[in-house]
This record gives C-alpha cells, structure tokens and sequence, in this order.
C-alpha cells in the first residue's frame, strides 16, 4: 500500500481553490466564506505542531517499505506508461515528464501533428529536438550558438548574413542546408495562415541560398532585432527551421501535418525520433546517428528515451513523484513540494529546497483588460481595479510565499535591473503595487459609478459585473485567480473567475473581460511593452488577435517610441530614453494590472538522474517544455 501524505497546509490551499471556485457566483456571501477559511488556517497550524509528530512518525515507516517495494519492481518491470510493442527501455534511462507549461490539460488534443508552424501543436517533445539556429540561456544571459556559427548585419540593418555550422543532418541522413533556413522563412513570410507569419513579414523581404552554409536575408525595412526576434531559441520564441525537401512538395505546408510513422517523419536535426503518440503520451527515442556526436560538436545524451504526459492535477503529479513514476512536472507549489520531498528526499528544485525554491522565470503576471469594452476603456476603473488588489495577499493566500510582487511586467534578470532603477520615480508616482481601497472608491466615483444595495459598483441602473479568465493550471496564474476575485469583490467588484480548457480563444477573441495572463522579455522592454502597440489592435471588440496583443490598448504617441525601440539593436544604449517616455504613457493609462513575478517550482527527480539545471550549474534553465528545454536532455547523467 502506498501511503501519500499531504500537509496540512497544502491541504487548506486545495480547499481554498475549492471554495473559491464555488465563489464563481456573483453571491457577495463568498467573500464570508473565503474569510473563514482564512481563520481556519490559523486554527490549523496551531493543532499541527501537537498532532504531526505522531502523524510524521507512522507515515515514515510505511514509506520505508513502499520504498523497498519499488525497488525490487525496478529490476523486473518495464516503466509505465510505455506501451507494449516498443524497445524495451528500462526506467532508469527514460526521463518522463508531466505537464507542458499549462495547455492541453488531460490529454493531447495534436496526436498526429508535427508541424512546428501549424496551430494547436504542443510542447511535447518537437520544438525541444528541432533544434535553434541559436540558444539563449535567460538566467545567465549567455548566447549559445548551435545550427549556426555566427551573423552579420549590412550596414543600415537591411538584411543579414546566417553562417551555418557544417556536418549538421536532418533525422532522414539529408544534409541540413541554407536551402531549410531560406525556404522556412520564405514559407511563413508569403503564407498567412501559418503560426509566426506576422513576426516574419513584419520585416522580411526575401531569404536567399548563397552557399551551402550560408544564407543571406534582406529586410524592407531596418530591422536589428531580426536574429534575436526570430533566429534565437529563448523560452518560447525563435523560429524552428522545417526540412526543405519535405515541405517544399507540400501543396499546402500550413495543412501538412508531418507526420507519418512509416516515413520517419516527423524529421528533425536533434537525436530523439518519435516513436509513439496518443492522447496519453508522446515518446521520443535517441537513435545513434545524430549528427552532434559524429561530428564531435556535442557527447551523445545518455537519456535514451523521452516520455511527454499531457497536463495534470497537481496532486497526481506530487504522488507520481513520491513514487519515482515520474522525474519532472509542470509545476508545485511550495505547500506540495514540501510534502513530495518530505516523503521523497531525491526531489530537489533549482535552489536545492532553498527559498526561493524555483528559478525566475521570463512570464511575470498581470491582470489584462479588453481595454475596447467599457468601462475597461476608462483609465479610472483601470487604476481603481488596480488600487482594490492587496498584491501581499495574493502572494500568501495564492501562492504560500512562492511568488515576489513585480512593478513592472518585466523579469527582474540582470539586464533589465537598469529599467527598473532607472525609472525609480515613475514607479513612486504611479504606484502598481499600492492597495488602497479609498483611491480604488475614488476612481469608481470619478468614473460615474456608485455601490447599489449589495455595495457592488454599479453605474446607470447597471452593476459592473466581469469574469476573469486564466489557465486551468499554471503555477502563477491559476493559484491567484481566487484571491484576486476575493479582494475585487471586498472593494466592490461584481467578479467571478473561471478556468475553462478553451481559455486562449477566449482571451484571443476578446469573449474575456478580464484574464491573468504573463509577459515575455529578458534583455530589454520591447518584446513586453510592444504588446500594447496599436499594430496589435483588431477593428473590433470580438475579433482574434495574435498573441501576444491581448489588451486591445492603443495610445499613437506610445506605439511611435515603440517603432523608434525595434529600430534600435538589443540593448542599444539608445533604448532607455525611448523606454522612459513610453513607459510614463504606460503608465499613466494603465492598460494592464500587474500582479507578481513567475518563479516556477519545478520538482527535479535525482534517483535516476544528475546533473539537473540548477542555482549552482545554470547551463540552462529547467522548463522541459520550452525551446531551451533540449539543453537538458543532452546534458543529464544516469545515478548508474
């Protein structure tokens, strides 16, 4: 019998997000009831300290024996969930993962597609083995060249040179060429219905063979952020490249799936080839041609075999990890990964069980408005939403301490410390952090509003009344969704909050009034704060938008410094002014609400392998779901 045990605190967490999820009705009784939870937790450390000593007492001898239990499985027993048929690979070599950064909860929705431009695909296993031209490892800030050597932009920044590395070799044994590069930009700049059309043809002219190993691309416009928007594999961004010879027969590439077991594909330049996919799983082998280790660029990864599950409870993934079922997962929070590791010693983080446990990551939060809906068009209700939110609550009520408050929807790396001191003054005069429910009523009543009966804001006869959309589950969306509802609905807000599966479209099409929802930079403000340009406005209110333009916020003189920003290079000392006068019109508008930083959790599983990413050996950061995940891969190493 296996026994899990689960603290009493993160027990109280799971009940919070319960009642909270009741607290979806507009019944002002709700905020009662999250109150009296409140007090119960208080309650509940008290009696803790008496009664876990003799709890702490029984579970660690029965975990004692599940322990010698699964050790004896492991000699005999084929891990699950591999399914029969394949090569028999023992658990001590597979790395198997849960959860993929929030999407596709419960099952694989893209079973049979592989085509990395396509829309739906997950990020289970192809953009982690399609290998980037270059890497970009955010905590270090170090740029790791890997199917390309080196560029050159023209002077002007009216193209660039791609020199690309030689003896790289799609899965199929062709020869990876400027031929892949060229034509892959050249498919998604003319095709407008494939993923990231509008990230090429934002600036591309034409690609162009020159060599074998050499592509050169011209612009229509200056554009010196074209190897780190497009080139550089970062997180979720860059651009994979797609084998010439297969897609340039495609009658239409944006509907070719590639996919088709008996022809290998999908073809791929890393060295894991997909073996398997379901709704269930997605498996990915290491086969011994990879062009790395025969060309002496890089060791052979001692992984042989890579296992995707789809999106899952927490608790399902902290008990998997109790029982060595899985070696990493997306993600705990700190109440949960004290209860694994006290049961599961081998389950570290990147701080080594330190606070903060997780690592920084590039996606701090906000609460985003349809800013075209009224009354989230009026600045007033903006900031007042702003000024009802008690940022401290949502950090301990939400996330048990896990989080940090974040001023700015920028991560707090290196580069970046430089915008935040540096515009020290503004961020006194437009408070984001500040909870004050007296300015919060001030702005209400400037705005034309007044409490009804039930004390909920109310203008011409209407209550306000919204729902806040966000990931079924995501380590810092999802905890604070009910808090942020609370402390709304304490000040006057007629709120509710929803986790549907269906919440991209929702927030893309613009059907969500409000939605938590994180930002993505590392080395400067434009790949943030140009997601408020006007470019990114739709007509109308009910029209789908390209992430990242969600708010639908559109002030001319803000998106102008914004072009002035992108025709500068990365970190051009030229940035900082630009970014000080458009961060004054940010901020007095307040389009988006910021709420707190990602710091991910991550349980990184050491029975059976070493050599994670962590605080003190950062060769790359410990999201398996993101392009940089495959840093992993190749540099694990086995306990035995």
């Amino acid at each position: 019998m296996k026994i899990y045990k689960l603290s009493g605190l993160t027990i109280l967490l799971f009940v919070v997000s319960l009642v909270a999820l009741v607290a979806c009705s507009s019944e002002p009784e709700t905020v009662e009831v999250i109150k009296e939870v409140e007090v119960e937790k208080i309650v509940e450390k008290q009696v803790e300290v008496e009664v876990e000593k003799v709890v702490e007492k029984e579970v660690e001898v029965e975990v004692e024996k599940v322990v010698e239990k699964e050790v004896e499985k492991q000699v005999v027993v084929t891990p699950t969930p591999v399914p029969s048929g394949y090569p028999d690979v023992s658990r001590a070599n597979s790395l198997i993962m849960a959860g993929l950064g929030g999407e596709h909860p419960g099952a694989f929705t893209d079973v049979e597609q592989f085509n990395a431009h396509a829309g739906g695909i997950s990020r289970s296993g192809l953009y982690q083995v399609t290998e980037g031209l270059w890497y970009y490892n955010m905590l270090t800030g170090e740029v790791i060249p890997w199917l390309a050597t080196d560029f050159e932009y023209d002077d002007g920044y009216m193209g660039i040179t791609v020199n690309l590395r030689d003896g790289v070799e799609w899965s199929d044994g062709v020869a990876f060429t400027a031929a892949d590069v060229a034509e892959t930009i050249n498919m998604l700049n003319s095709n407008d219905t494939m993923n990231r059309h509008g990230d090429v043809a934002r600036c591309t002219d034409e690609a162009k063979v020159v060599d074998d190993l050499t592509v050169y691309i011209s612009f229509t416009k200056t554009c010196p952020r074209y190897q780190w928007d497009l080139l550089t594999f970062r997180a979720d961004t860059g651009i994979p490249m797609t084998p010439h010879h297969i897609f340039s027969v495609q009658d239409n590439p944006a509907e070719f799936s590639h996919y088709d077991r008996a022809k290998g594909w999908p073809v791929v330049t890393g060295p894991y080839n997909l073996v398997h996919t379901d709704v269930e799983k997605k498996i990915w082998d290491l086969r011994d041609d990879w062009w790395g280790s025969k060309t002496g660029f890089h060791d052979h990864p001692k992984v042989q075999r890579l296992i995707f599950l789809p999106g899952m409870n927490e608790i399902t993934m902290a008990q998997m990890l109790i029982a060595n079922e899985i070696d990493m997962a997306f993600s705990l929070t700190v109440p949960n990964w004290k209860a694994v590791n006290a049961q599961n010693d081998k389950i570290t983080t990147h701080h080594k069980g330190q606070p903060p446990y997780g690592y920084l990551d590039w996606w701090p939060v906000g609460l985003g408005l349809n800013t075209k809906r009224a009354p989230f068009d009026n600045v007033d209700v903006r900031w007042a939403i702003s000024y009802a939110i008690n940022r401290d609550e949502v950090i301990e009520f939400g996330f048990a301490g896990g989080q940090v408050v974040q001023e700015l929807p920028l991560p707090k790396y290196k580069p970046m410390m430089k915008y935040f001191e540096g515009n020290a003054d503004l961020l006194e005069k437009y408070p984001t952090l500040e909870y004050n429910p007296e300015k919060s009523a001030e702005h209400m009543k400037k705005a034309g509003f007044a409490k009804d009966s039930d004390g909920f804001w109310a203008k011409d006869g209407e209550r306000l009344s919204f729902t806040i959309v966000t990931f079924p589950q995501h380590p810092s969306t999802t905890p604070g969704a009910p808090v942020v509802t609370q402390n709304l609905r304490r000040n006057g807000f007629d709120v509710s909050f929803v986790l549907p599966t269906d919440f991209v479209t929702r927030i893309v099409s613009g059907e969500a009034d409000a939605f938590i929802w994180g930002h993505a930079a590392m080395r400067d403000p434009y790949q943030t704060f140009d997601a408020y340009h006007c470019r990114m406005v739709p007509e109308t209110d009910l029209e789908d938008v390209a992430y990242p333009g969600l708010y639908r916020w559109c002030n001319e003189e803000y998106s102008a410094l914004m072009d002035q920003i992108g025709d500068l290079p990365v970190d051009s000392p030229g940035v900082a002014p630009l970014f000080r006068e458009a961060l004054e019109i940010w901020l007095k508008e307040l389009p988006d609400i910021t709420l707190n930083s990602t710091i991910i959790t991550l349980p990184m599983n050491e029975t059976y392998w070493t050599n994670w990413p962590q605080v003190d050996n950062q060769y790359i950061h410990e999201g398996f779901w993101h392009r940089t995940g495959y840093h992993i891969f190749l540099n694990l190493e086995p306990v035995n």
